[in-house]
């Protein structure tokens, strides 16, 4: 039975597929040329899952491969603070029963893996702060300044726009999002949005006050949030769970890391790729330079842009690699000194329209009632406004701004650490996302092999998002080479 691309989401296929290929290591080996003292067959750029996911792939069929890392850690977008209460992620949180790419992944670092996704829903729901006032589902649903539609009065702000498209998604089948019949579909969010009753107010404060993609709905494509929804219904089907790494997720690219015959390299900041006739060349910012038969290369294109790649990439690809925006995000970690939510009577947790942004309590004590600390988040414009005011002044500003909309927790919250991704020297931006008519204009072509570079990254991924679809990318990447 021929396996469908949603089927493929579900599992982890490709390992099966690379092992009944034949590689160029194999013939190597059955020539009687020694595995030691051979060249590199393959240079991984980037130890995030997906290139650390590919160099694995590529070891099991023999092959010989050096891992570069510009980092002096290896997990790219899955960090975790190791060294706060509770080890709060920067990055990488869950992922849901279907991630059957992740949970063989997990399986085979060795890392245990634990169920969180009740401890994300235990306690009082999260709340609705606007403009200073704390506001019940019941009374946003009767305040005169609510915008929404009268279908949609009783929505929380952050819940209408995945509500919406979840509704309204005109893609009959999601993993066909790339069909060209699909291309009409490749306006902005805001147009789509407008589409189904809502005022530009409206949409000022369900989507551009915490945007999920960009800086407000102009800055998105429709089509890719019908997308993300159609793959977030899948895995809501595959199961409830949400599953993470005992002991923080960043152990997971560690364990992966730590499977691998071959050398992971930190510190080596990659500034050319030389794809030449019979070898590419890797030249490092320390001056180090590496030869190996072909590159994969796992580095986000908002870093791939400013790496000097010979011979140049050209038309759609370069197009991509120029323009892809990433997503604006930075996150501030604080803890409290005393519960305040139980002086006050609210819930710990915030959704507000103020500098302070939303407030997730963090429950990863011995028990879900133990909140072990508070992450703020800030996305689009917010985040860029914390990165502007630099560390002390956003992290001063976020204590401020929720001592304010909380007067019990006044002299009780302990600023630990702001950490943002834009300003993340080898990210800028987390999570890569399509403007209005990328998806069209690059999206089928830009993860081609150019020479001897090949491309992975969940920027790459076609049928699947976050961590599964930075595994599903190293797959087609490694049969890419394998198939060679």
């Amino acid at each position: 039975m021929e396996m469908s691309r949603r089927t493929f989401t579900l599992g982890a296929a490709a390992v099966g597929a690379a092992a009944a290929m034949a590689s160029p290591a194999q013939a190597a080996r059955k020539a009687g040329k020694s595995a030691t003292t051979r060249p590199l067959d393959a240079i991984v750029l980037g130890a995030g899952v997906s290139g650390l996911n590919a160099a694995w792939l590529l070891e099991q069929q023999g092959l010989k491969v050096l891992v570069l890392e510009g980092r002096q850690r290896v997990g790219g977008r899955v960090h975790t603070l190791f060294d706060l209460p509770g080890v709060p992620e920067m990055g990488f949180n869950s992922m849901g029963d279907g991630y059957g790419r992740g949970i063989d992944a997990a399986h085979r670092a060795g890392v245990e893996l634990i169920e969180v996704g009740k401890r994300y829903m235990h306690g009082k729901p999260q709340e609705l702060v606007l403009d200073g006032k704390p506001l019940t589902r019941e009374q946003w649903a009767a305040a005169p300044f609510n915008p929404l539609p009268d279908a949609l009065k009783t929505s929380m702000p952050w819940e209408v726009t995945n509500k919406l498209i979840a509704m309204h998604n005109p893609l009959e089948d999601w993993a066909a999002w790339l069909d060209p019949a699909n291309a009409s579909l490749d306006i902005s969010l805001h147009a789509f949005l407008t589409q189904q009753g809502l005022s530009d107010a409206a949409i000022r404060l369900v989507n551009d006050v915490s945007p999920y993609y960009g800086i407000n709905a102009y800055d998105v494509s429709a089509l890719m949030l019908e997308f993300n929804s159609g793959f977030v219904m899948t895995q809501i089907s595959a199961g409830p769970n949400s599953w993470a790494i005992k002991g923080g997720n960043e152990r997971l690219p560690q364990g992966m890391a730590a499977l691998l015959k071959g050398e992971v390299l930190l510190g080596k900041e990659v500034v050319s790729i030389d794809s030449r006739t019979d070898v590419a060349e890797v030249r490092c910012a320390d001056g180090s330079v590496y030869q190996a038969g072909r590159v994969v290369c796992s580095l986000p294109f908002s870093t791939l842009r400013h790496v000097a790649i010979t011979p140049g990439l050209s038309g759609a690809q370069a197009r991509a690699v120029a323009t892809l925006p990433y997503q604006p995000l930075s996150m501030a970690f604080l803890t409290a000194t005393e519960p305040f939510w139980e002086h006050d009577g609210r819930a710990p947790g915030m959704w507000t329209n103020s500098a302070l942004g939303t407030v997730l309590p963090q429950r990863f004590g011995a028990t879900a009632d133990e909140v072990t600390g508070l992450l703020v988040q800030a996305r689009g414009g917010l985040a860029r406004l914390w990165d502007r005011l630099g560390t002390e002044a956003a992290l001063a500003k976020i204590v401020a701004t929720f001592e304010e909309l909380r007067p019990a927790a006044r002299g009780k919250l302990k600023a630990h650490r702001l950490f943002s991704w834009e300003a993340e020297y080898f990210n800028a931006g987390d999570w890569a996302y399509f403007a209005p008519g990328q998806i069209a204009s690059f999206v089928p072509t830009m993860a081609e092999p150019h020479g001897r570079i090949h491309f992975c990254g969940e920027h790459t991924a076609t049928g699947a998002r976050g961590l599964e679809g930075a595994l599903e990318s190293s797959e087609r990447a490694a049969l890419e080479i394998l198939s060679l």
